[in-house]
C-alpha cells in the first residue's frame, strides 16, 4: 500500500503503552504510529497538519481503530476511511473495549476488515500481537498501488516466494 506503519487510533494513553509494549515481545516490526482521537487519524492519512504523513511516509499498512474516541469517532473516521477513494481498500481492524452487537454490526456495515474486543489479560493482548503478526503482516495479501493484490511486504523465510501458497485465490 504505502509502508510498513500500523497506525493505531486510541485515546487511552495505558491501552497505547501496553499495545506497544505487546507488539515488541511479539516480535511486530512494524513501526506503530498513535494518534490520541478521530480528527488526528483523518489528518494523518490526508497528510495534513501535526502528525499527518504526507508522501514521506505514504499511506499505512493497517489501521488499528478504537471505537469512542474524542472528536470524530472511531466509526466515523471508518466511514471516511471507506469514502476516500485511495483508502477504501485500505485494512481497518476496529480495536475497541466495546462489544455491544449494535455497534459491530454497524462496523461491518461500514466495512471494517475485523472487529476484536480489546483483551484486558495482558497474556492475551500479546497473543492478539501474535495473531495479528502472523495473519495480517505475514500471511495476507495488501492490495498494490494498481489495486490489484501484492506479495507480502516481507515474505516469510519459510515459503518459496513462488508457492503457491502465496498466489492470489
Amino acid at each position: 500500500m504505502g509502508n510498513d506503519c500500523i497506525l493505531y487510533v486510541e485515546d487511552n494513553e495505558h491501552d497505547s503503552f501496553l499495545l506497544r509494549h505487546a507488539f515488541e515481545k511479539a516480535g511486530v516490526r512494524h513501526p506503530l504510529h498513535v494518534v490520541a482521537d478521530g480528527l488526528q487519524a483523518i489528518s494523518y492519512l490526508t497528510g495534513a497538519g501535526p502528525g499527518g504523513n504526507g508522501a514521506e511516509h505514504g499511506i499505512p499498512c493497517l489501521v488499528l481503530l478504537d471505537l469512542h474516541l474524542p472528536v470524530v469517532s472511531g466509526l466515523g473516521v471508518l466511514e471516511w476511511i471507506r469514502a476516500q477513494p485511495p483508502l477504501t481498500t485500505l485494512p481497518v481492524i476496529m480495536f475497541s473495549s466495546s462489544a455491544n452487537p449494535r455497534e459491530v454490526a454497524r462496523a461491518y456495515r461500514l466495512r471494517a476488515n475485523s472487529f476484536i474486543v480489546k483483551p484486558s489479560d495482558p497474556s492475551r493482548l500479546l497473543e492478539f500481537a501474535r495473531l495479528l503478526k502472523s495473519w495480517w503482516l505475514e500471511y495476507n495479501l495488501f492490495p498494490g498501488a494498481d489495486g490489484v493484490n501484492s506479495r507480502f511486504s516481507h515474505p516469510r523465510a519459510d515459503v518459496p516466494a513462488d508457492s503457491p501458497a502465496l498466489a492470489q485465490c
